[in-house]
């Protein structure tokens, strides 16, 4: 969503300055569309090797000028250009977090990935060969990771037990799992970050 600090993220955890990507502290949108970052940034892949990595930030969502059209159309540019993709979120992951990405569901009208035919027609896990990992990362995080039975579990096992599918025969419930079985089909390779408040100074933040 806007204004969560997405801008700010790239800059302290990727590029390792303070400034960067425009960041600001009114509640006016800083990004408009997909900035690129004009040179490639030093990394490695999982096996170790070097590779250079491309950084974009893009437009946050529910921007007040903005319709979902747009972010959907944001949404959908993003996955397409990325091979790794971070969703940055606040707070915890609740059912109002994933209500937020509940674009998935319109994602298939904008990607075509057949020449002739309609997209929207195909398994959803047909799409999964050319999206990106996906990395939620939860900022603010103040609760314990625990089980139901009070044993610790980690990030990742907290967002696999929030797109679990929610109990009932509701069409309220079911547009709930759709979601859910969306972003599980077409995010095959995904995992969760959570981060505490890193301050509790408002002066200091």
């Amino acid at each position: 969503m806007y204004r969560t600090g997405k801008s700010y993220l790239l800059n302290r955890m990727l590029l390792n300055r303070s400034d960067g990507f425009g960041v600001g502290p009114t509640i006016n949108p800083c990004t408009k569309g997909v900035w690129m970052w004009s040179r490639p940034v030093d990394g490695q892949t999982p096996e170790g090797d070097p590779i250079k990595v491309i950084i974009m930030d893009t437009e946050g969502l529910g921007a007040l000028d903005e319709d979902s059209n747009h972010d959907v159309r944001i949404f959908s540019l993003a996955i397409l250009l990325s091979s790794f993709f971070i969703y940055n979120s606040v707070g915890s992951i609740d059912e109002n977090a994933l209500q937020n990405l509940n674009l998935v569901v319109n994602l298939t009208k904008h990607i075509q990935i057949r020449s002739s035919g309609l997209s929207e027609d195909l398994d959803p896990q047909e799409f999964a060969k050319y999206f990106p990992s996906f990395m939620w990362v939860v900022r603010d995080f103040t609760l314990q990771l625990v089980d139901q039975e009070g044993d610790p579990i980690n990030a990742k096992e907290y967002l696999e037990k929030a797109l679990q599918n929610q109990k009932g025969f509701s069409e309220a419930v079911d547009q709930k799992n759709r979601i859910r079985r969306l972003l599980k089909s077409f995010f095959t390779d995904r995992d969760c970050v959570t981060m505490i408040r890193p301050l509790t100074s408002e002066d200091a933040l």
